[in-house]
């Protein structure tokens, strides 16, 4: 299973926080923008090249004709979406299915959202050298590490959110 709408946001806006130097709410918005337009291929074929981090730069590259300082805020937003689809979720303890059985209390019913879940938002890793290449990199997380990496990402998250709100605290 890949990264929620909501992990990409926070990952977009935490390397936001780190590494552009105009973090601007305009920049930031447009970095949590472009954190989520890659999963816009939802609607045609999910994990396509939209997620390439080769195309990704290519559509950066062409704001540079019109607004060069649009550049760096996208990349970062786009890049970041990338970095966190190509980590996969190993759900062969029935994780998903264990968690929805918390809330609907009905084993087929969750079996059935395990099912559902699996089959149209998993994903098996991106095109990492598209267009030169279809194939497709991945690397697999267990439970344990898979909450590590969202605990490190959300950590980083209100890091990166009391950074930005103490700098602009300062300048009032």
């Amino acid at each position: 299973m890949d990264m929620d709408w909501i992990s990409h946001l926070l990952f977009g806006l935490m390397l936001g926080a780190i590494l552009l130097k105009d973090r601007s709410r305009q920049k930031m918005a447009l970095v949590a923008t472009a954190s989520l337009l890659p999963d816009l291929d939802i609607l045609w074929h999910h994990r396509s090249g939209l997620h390439s981090p080769l195309v990704l730069l290519t559509l950066a590259l062409l704001t540079v004709i019109r607004n060069r300082a649009l550049f760096a805020p996208l990349l970062v937003g786009f890049w970041s979406h990338s970095t966190l689809d190509i980590f996969l979720f190993d759900n062969s303890n029935h994780t998903i299915k264990n968690l929805a059985n918390q809330v609907v209390t009905n084993d087929s019913l969750a079996n059935n959202i395990e099912e559902n879940i699996t089959r149209y938002i998993a994903a098996d890793g991106i095109m990492l050298f598209y267009p030169f290449s279809n194939e497709k990199f991945s690397i697999t997380l267990n439970e344990e590490s898979y909450t590590i990496m969202a605990g490190f990402i959300a950590a980083i998250a209100i890091f990166a959110a009391a950074r930005l709100y103490f700098k602009e605290y300062r300048r009032r």
